[in-house]
Formats: C-alpha cells, sequence, structure tokens
C-alpha cells in the first residue's frame, strides 16, 4: 500500500456518514431504507455515499428479490489496506454515537421500514 493509496483510504473514511455507513454494513448486509432508518439519514445521502463507498470497492451489493442489499467488501478488508479499514472501524465502533447505530441497526426491520405507501408503484 503506497502513500497515494493510503490518503486516498482515509479521504474516504474522513466522511462521518461514510464510516457510520460502514460499520452498519460490518454486522450485516442492509438496504438502503434500513440504513436510512436506522443512521436517521436521508435515503438520498445514503445512496450517494454508498455510491463513493462502492467505486472505491470498500462495499459490494448484491440483488435479492425486489431488493438491493449491501455489506462491506471481503476484498476490501484484505491486506494493508484491510489492516487499516478494521482498525479504523474498530476504533470508530468504540464511539458512543456508533454504539446507539448499531442497536439501531440491530433492530431495524425491513419489512417496516421499505414498505411502499399503497398507491405506489412497485
Amino acid at each position: 500500500m503506497n502513500l497515494h493509496e493510503t490518503q486516498r483510504l482515509l479521504n474516504i473514511l474522513a466522511e462521518p456518514n461514510r464510516l457510520r455507513l460502514l460499520i452498519a454494513l460490518s454486522s450485516r448486509r442492509l438496504c438502503v431504507c434500513e440504513l436510512s432508518a436506522a443512521l436517521k439519514l436521508r435515503q438520498t445521502v445514503v445512496s450517494q455515499h454508498l455510491r463513493v463507498l462502492r467505486d472505491c470497492d470498500l462495499v459490494v451489493n448484491h440483488k435479492d428479490g425486489l431488493w438491493v442489499e449491501y455489506e462491506v467488501s471481503p476484498e476490501a478488508l484484505q491486506g494493508p489496506p484491510g489492516r487499516l479499514l478494521k482498525a479504523v472501524l474498530t476504533e470508530a465502533g468504540r464511539d458512543d454515537a456508533v454504539a446507539l447505530d448499531q442497536q439501531a441497526v440491530a433492530e431495524v426491520d425491513r419489512k417496516v421500514v421499505c414498505r411502499k405507501p399503497k398507491g405506489t408503484a412497485a
């Protein structure tokens, strides 16, 4: 891992909401509406940050029926970049606000938060 790669990863992780998303996704696969509800962020904000994380190969997405689920990329956790990412996620995970995020992630229910209002196209 060279200096440029290290700087790039740290710049990505310097954005607090991206870091919160990565920590949430390190526990399980989640869709945008689950992340939005658990972290109390607008879906557009979540989607924008997920795009950045996906473009940098830190998260991957999987189609599951109607849902697109995201998770931390297993490859992102390998080698020197993976060690740095794990260290940052571990340290940031000790924050009280992140603990509340993790509790909300554990409790979020897709069947409740992802329902479409009546009269909306599927």
